[in-house]
């Protein structure tokens, strides 16, 4: 399907979702923003009352209502793309690969964690799927994941206390430095497989991630009790 360009210049692509949700992980809006809804993540969007720019997907997850509405061209969810049911994408894919088109910069998964497994790694993993070189956030109702390339910075922001896991996916990543975090690293390697990234613990409102050389997923969880030390 032929997806046409949008209007305007946009930075930054919320993509709303149908994983796990609350409207906290929803960021004060931009104008920059352009506002995409994939599937049934629609119906978060609209809950909130944002109004999309784009809808795309199957529309297998939509209420009876909410198809009718898209199938009719209802002038208020901006562009609308139906995607067969039996494809070789996800619809988060789908969304993902729009926003790259749109040369936007930054992408936020919004309910693109909890539920199957499979479907939030598949999301974690976009950013590298389609060769996306800027930054992509994957966010649940409690965690959110980044994929850092090195040479590549990531900033988190959260509470003491909150928990940081570097998990690399190449075979080495080395050069990784840390600020804000209980255990600091200083150009140390993390190597796949090890669990020597899992676990760390903010100590302050902001702390960063930077990696020399490598893949890395970082997931921070808010909120969580327990020891980690």
């Amino acid at each position: 399907m032929n997806e046409k360009t949008v209007d305007r210049h946009f930075q930054r692509a919320l993509i709303f979702c149908n994983g796990e949700f609350s409207a906290d992980i929803v960021p004060e809006l931009r104008k920059d923003d352009l506002i995409i809804c994939a599937d049934a993540g629609l119906e978060h969007a609209l809950a909130l009352g944002i109004t999309p720019h784009v809808v795309l997907g199957d529309f297998d997850s939509l209420s009876e209502a909410l198809r009718r509405r898209l199938q009719e061209r209802d002038p208020a969810f901006g562009q609308v793309y139906q995607y067969p049911i039996e494809k070789d994408k996800t619809d988060g894919q789908i969304a993902v690969e729009y926003a790259v088109k749109q040369g936007i910069e930054e992408i936020w998964l919004l309910g693109g964690l909890g539920g199957r497994l499979d479907h939030a790694l598949g999301n974690v993993l976009l950013g590298a799927a389609v060769g996306f070189q800027g930054t992509l956030k994957v966010l649940g109702r409690r965690e959110e994941a980044a994929v850092i390339q090195g040479p590549g910075r990531l900033e988190i922001s959260g509470g003491n206390g909150d928990h940081v896991s570097l998990i690399p996916l190449t075979a080495v990543c080395s050069g990784v430095t840390t600020a804000g975090l209980y255990y600091p690293l200083q150009g140390d390697t993390l190597y796949r497989g090890d669990t020597r990234g899992l676990s760390n613990e903010l100590i302050s409102s902001l702390a960063a991630v930077e990696l020399a050389d490598g893949l890395m997923i970082v997931i921070h969880t808010k909120g969580e009790t327990g020891e980690t030390r």
